[in-house]
C-alpha cells in the first residue's frame, strides 16, 4: 500500500460529466479511520458477516512488507537490506525509470510534505519510515510506522512486552503491527514485531515479527532448537472452524538462514561484518540477532489443542531449507475454506521449489484421506505430522519450454466453491511491465483473467487477486492506464466469476472499477478508491481510497482535487442501487515536490504488497 497524499495538477479542466445528485448507487462508502493530514490508511481486513473492519495507519514507507516470510516475493537471499539492493529490485522486477526514487522511497522514507527523502534529508533527521528507519533503531529507537485498529480500538498485542526475553524497558509505541483477517466476534490475528526494549547503550527487539491471534502469541513448533524458540518468526494469515478446533494458518520458522556468514545478509551501516555470530546463541547485545533470518514453513496453530500456541508444520520444504548456496526456503498458508459439504478444509498458499534458483509457486493443501484419525492425533501432538498434502496449482509452471516464464506464482484466497486465486509475476516485459495477472484456477483448470474476461485486463496489465468471497466476487486492484517505465495509476476492482449468483446485480458485466459502483451514493464524490483488499460474504469490502476533501470537480474516474488528496480507510457497503459508470476526462497528473505523486498513484511502494487474507 502507498501511504501518502499528493497533489494533482491544477490545470482548468471542463466538466465532463455533469454531478449526480444524491442516489442509491450499489456501493455507498464510510471513511473508518482516524489517520492525521500527514498520514495514510487502509482497511485490510473484513468479518466475513461484514460487521467488522480492521485498519493499518501508516506514518511512512515501510521498504519490507510487515507481514511476508519472503520479501517482494523474490529475495530468498535475504540480499534486500540497502539502498543499492532496493535499486537493483525495482530494476530487475519493475522495470522502472525512475527506480532511483523509488528506492530513495523505501530505504529513506518520506518528508511531512510528502516528498520523498534523500542521504541529506534522512542525516537532517527530517524523514518518516523507511527501512533505514528499522536498521537505525539500534542506536537512535524507533517509533510505530505502522498502527493497527479493529473497530477504532488499537490492536498491539506485544507492546508491553513479550514472554522469554531477558530484555526489560519495552518502548510501547515501537511495534508495527498488522492486522490480516478478523472473525464475525472480532478476533483480529496477523503478525507484529516485537517492542524496541530500552537496555541502554542499545535498542533490541526480542523478534523480527511474530503471528498472533487475539491477544495470543503464536509461536515456533514445540520441536524447534537453536536460536528458534527465542527469536523465531511466525505469521498468521487467517482462521477456520473445523472439526470442533479453530484452525489458525500461516507460517513458522523451522530452520536457520542460508549462509549467515555471507557479508551480503549484514544491513548496510549496521557495522556488521556478517550475521553468523547470531546462527546458535541468542545474545540481544549482539546486534546480528537483530536482523537474523529463517526459513520458514507452512504452519497452523490449533486453538484449545494441547500446546497450542506452538506451530504445527504441514508440510516439507520440497527441496530443503536451504540451498543454492545463498538461497533460503520459504512457505505460507494464505487462506482456507471448507470445499463443498467437507468438514476439513483446504488452504492454499505458496512454496519455494529449486530451479537452478528458489522460486516460490503457488501451492494447494488438501486433507489426507485420514484426516480425521490424523487431526485427532495432531491435536494432541504438535509434532505428530502433517494432515495435508501439498501439490502445485496446475497451468501455471514457472519454467515452461526451457524457459523461465514467471518470477513468481501465489494463491492468495480460495473459496467454498474450490475457486482457488492468486498471481502471477511475469517474468520478461510485456506491454512495458513486468505484469503481475490474475489467475482464478478450479481444480485441473487454470486461466489467466485477460480481456476475454474483462477490458479491465488488458495485455500486460499488473493487478492484485487480494480475496474471493463464496459467491465468486474476487477483489483488489488493477492497472488503468498502460504507461511504460513508471509506476502506473491503479483502482480497486470486483470480478464476478463463473456462475457468480449475483451477476445481475452488476448489470451482467463481470468486472467494474469499484469507482463505477459507488456513482451516486451520498458524500462518495469525496472518494476514489484506489484498492480493495478484503471481502465479506454480504458483498461488503474493505479499502483504501483518495479522498478529497469537498469532493472532485466532477464525477469522472479522473477527475481532479483541488486540493490534496489523502489515502484513507473505507469500508465499502452493498447496497441495492444502480450502476452509474463514471465518465473519463483528460487529467494531467504531475508531481508534488520531490515526485511522490506519481508513486502515489499507483500504490506500489510500502514494502511491497499489502494483501491481506482471509
Amino acid at each position: 500500500m502507498q501511504f501518502n497524499k499528493f497533489k494533482l495538477s491544477a490545470v482548468a479542466l471542463a466538466m465532463a460529466g455533469f454531478p449526480i445528485a444524491a442516489n442509491a448507487a450499489l456501493y455507498s462508502v464510510d471513511r473508518v479511520d482516524n489517520a492525521s493530514t500527514s498520514q495514510s490508511a487502509a482497511a485490510t481486513a473484513i468479518s466475513p458477516n461484514g460487521g467488522k473492519v480492521a485498519v493499518e495507519v501508516l506514518s511512512g514507507p515501510v521498504g519490507l512488507n510487515y507481514s511476508q516470510e519472503l520479501p517482494y516475493m523474490a529475495d530468498v537471499e535475504h540480499f534486500i537490506n540497502s539502498y543499492n539492493d532496493l535499486d537493483s529490485y525495482c530494476f530487475n522486477y519493475l522495470g522502472y525509470n525512475t527506480c532511483d526514487t523509488w528506492a530513495n522511497e523505501q530505504w529513506y522514507g518520506i518528508k511531512a510534505s510528502g516528498e520523498v527523502c534523500d542521504s541529506e534529508d534522512y542525516d537532517a533527521n527530517i524523514c518518516t519510515g523507511g527501512l533505514n528507519k528499522e536498521i537505525d533503531a539500534w542506536h537512535a529507537g524507533y517509533t510505530s510506522n505502522s498502527v493497527a485498529t479493529l473497530d477504532g480500538s488499537q490492536v498491539n498485542p506485544f507492546g508491553s512486552g513479550v514472554s522469554g526475553t531477558t530484555l526489560t524497558n519495552p518502548n510501547t509505541d515501537s511495534t508495527n503491527v498488522v492486522v490480516n483477517a478478523v472473525t464475525d466476534s472480532g478476533e483480529a490475528m496477523g503478525a507484529s514485531s516485537s517492542p524496541y526494549f530500552d537496555e541502554g547503550s542499545y535498542n533490541a527487539r526480542a523478534f523480527v515479527r511474530r503471528g498472533f491471534s487475539g491477544s495470543t502469541e503464536l509461536l515456533p513448533p514445540s520441536s524447534a532448537t537453536g536460536v528458534i524458540p527465542q527469536i523465531g518468526q511466525t505469521n498468521a494469515n487467517g482462521s477456520i472452524d473445523a472439526n470442533g478446533t479453530t484452525i489458525v494458518f500461516g507460517s513458522a520458522s523451522t530452520h536457520n538462514m542460508a549462509e549467515p556468514n555471507n557479508s551480503n545478509k549484514a544491513p548496510e551501516d549496521s557495522g556488521l561484518s556478517d550475521l553468523n555470530s547470531c546462527s546458535s546463541s541468542v545474545d540481544y547485545s549482539n546486534r546480528a540477532c537483530q536482523y537474523y533470518q529463517f526459513a520458514n514453513q507452512a504452519s497452523v496453530w490449533l486453538l484449545g489443542a494441547t500446546d497450542a500456541n506452538n506451530a504445527r508444520v504441514i508440510a516439507g520444504f520440497p527441496n530443503g531449507a536451504t540451498g543454492n548456496t545463498d538461497d533460503t526456503a520459504q512457505a505460507s498458508v494464505r487462506a482456507a475454506a471448507l470445499v463443498g459439504a467437507d468438514t476439513a478444509p483446504t488452504m492454499v498458499g505458496f512454496s519455494t521449489y529449486d530451479d537452478s534458483d528458489f522460486y516460490a509457486r503457488a501451492v494447494k493443501f488438501t486433507p489426507t484421506a485420514d484426516f480425521d484419525a490424523c487431526f485427532a492425533t495432531l491435536k494432541l501432538d504438535s509434532s505428530a505430522g502433517t494432515c495435508w498434502g501439498m501439490s502445485l496449482i496446475p497451468g501455471i509452471e514457472i519454467r515452461q519450454n526451457g524457459d523461465i516464464i514467471y518470477s513468481y506464482t501465489e494463491a492468495n484466497d480460495i473459496n467454498a466453491n474450490n475457486v482457488v486465486v492468486g498471481v502471477a509475476k511475469n517474468y520478461r516485459l510485456n506491454n512495458g511491465a513486468y505484469a503481475e495477472n490474475v489467475f482464478v484456477n478450479e481444480g485441473t483448470s487454470t486461466t489467466f483473467l485477460t480481456t476475454a474476461q474483462s477490458s479491465l485486463f488488458f495485455n500486460g496489465y499488473n493487478a492484485t487477486a487480494a480475496a474471493i468471497n463464496d459467491n465468486n466476487e474476487l477483489v483488489g486492484k488493477v492497472d488503468i492506464e498502460s504507461s511504460r517505465d513508471r509506476a502506473r495509476r491503479q483502482r480497486g476492482y470486483v470480478y464476478l466469476h463463473g456462475s457468480a449468483p449475483n451477476l445481475a446485480d452488476f448489470d451482467n458485466t463481470r468486472g467494474w472499477l469499484l469507482d463505477d459502483l459507488t456513482n451516486g451514493a451520498t458524500g462518495a464524490n469525496a472518494y476514489r478508491i484506489a484498492e480493495a483488499y478484503d471481502i465479506a460474504v454480504n458483498g461488503d469490502i474493505a479499502a483504501s481510497a483518495f479522498y478529497c476533501a469537498g469532493g472532485y470537480s466532477s464525477t469522472a474516474h479522473d477527475a481532479k482535487c483541488d486540493g490534496e488528496e489523502a489515502l484513507v480507510a473505507v469500508k465499502l457497503t452493498r447496497e441495492s442501487g444502480d450502476i452509474t459508470p463514471r465518465p473519463y476526462e483528460t487529467n494531467t497528473i504531475t508531481r508534488s515536490g520531490g515526485g511522490f505523486g506519481v508513486l502515489g498513484l499507483a500504490l506500489l511502494g510500502l514494502g511491497g504488497l499489502l494483501r491481506r487474507r482471509k
